[in-house]
């Protein structure tokens, strides 16, 4: 019991850490990767050797760039779409709606990423499924158990 209570203080301070603060700038993190993805496809396309015909699956390939560029180019939309609000609020109901309304947009699109990335994830990891599924449904019976037990028939 008395390492318990020894580790309740740290606990807490790890989520508080995880529930709060890493809910605050996993946004940036997110946005961040998906730049440096886009930039190292950008560098890669740019060699001798793109890389684009090595994919058993292009789409794939291509649906997960997508995403990363809609994630990166969402903060750009944002900052423009709480210009506009800004603007229009300014002018239809106030300066302090405008205001108002231009941050909440500005939230909004900072943790949309959060989202983005989840179906982006989800989509992959329902891909990556079934492409494995297929993969096991096309092997080869040869490399069944059948084979293993003709095998030791032919040992005896």
């Amino acid at each position: 019991m008395s390492q318990l209570q020894q580790k309740i203080g740290p606990a807490i301070v790890q989520a508080l850490i995880v529930c709060i603060v890493r809910f605050f700038t996993i946004p940036l993190s997110i946005w961040k990767g998906a730049a440096l993805r886009l930039a190292d496809r950008r560098e890669a396309a740019s060699g001798p050797d793109d890389g684009r015909g090595k994919s058993e699956f292009p789409v794939l390939d291509w649906i997960r760039t997508a995403w990363d560029g809609m994630i990166f180019l969402s903060w750009f939309v944002g900052a423009v779409a709480a210009i506009l609000t800004l603007l229009g609020g300014m002018f239809s109901f106030g300066f302090l709606a405008g205001i108002g309304s231009a941050f909440a947009v500005l939230v909004y699109f900072y943790f949309s990423v959060i989202l983005m990335s989840f179906f982006k994830e989800s989509l992959i990891l329902i891909l990556s499924i079934a492409t494995n599924v297929e993969k096991l449904v096309s092997k080869p019976a040869a490399d069944g158990p059948a084979e293993a037990g003709e095998a030791q028939k032919q040992t005896l």
